[in-house]
């Protein structure tokens, strides 16, 4: 799979994360109804489609699943030396942090810097710079 489809699956699986922590919809029903209403659909008059892997996205997805998110936040919470909780943290800060949490937790060391790195590209594209910086630094922490 080349790159950039990675990219617009990572992109997916934190769409249908955030849209999991904001209704607390079974994430399953979310990515089945994000496969059959959304993938390939034309978003906009230069016929660009939204495109991803299927089968990554669902291992992103299982990634995710067995994410302990108490833990996650305990731990990030710990390594925070400011008073905003990671519970209190807008939602696709929350989201971009889980998914690549869960990816980098079950991918080949070699691997993980290529990872982080799509990421934080994705994050520079919702976010501000702060906050860019913050969950590069929380991922970085949090995975050594």
């Amino acid at each position: 799979m080349d790159n950039k489809l990675k990219s617009k699956t990572r992109l997916a699986a934190i769409q249908l994360v955030t849209q999991h922590l904001i209704n607390n919809q079974d994430i399953e029903l979310i990515k089945y109804d994000f496969d059959k209403f959304y993938r390939n659909t034309v978003i906009d008059e230069n016929l660009s489609k939204i495109e991803y892997n299927i089968n990554f996205l669902s291992k992103l997805i299982s990634f995710f699943k067995v994410l302990d998110i108490n833990l996650v936040s305990k731990d990030i919470n710990n390594l925070l030396d400011f008073n905003r909780k990671f519970e209190n943290w807008d939602t696709i800060t929350k989201a971009i942090i889980l998914v690549s949490l869960g990816e980098i937790k079950n991918s080949e060391k070699n691997k993980i810097k290529i990872i982080l790195n799509d990421y934080i590209e994705i994050s520079k594209s919702f976010l501000n710079l702060k906050e860019t910086k913050l969950i590069n630094s929380i991922l970085d922490k949090l995975i050594k």
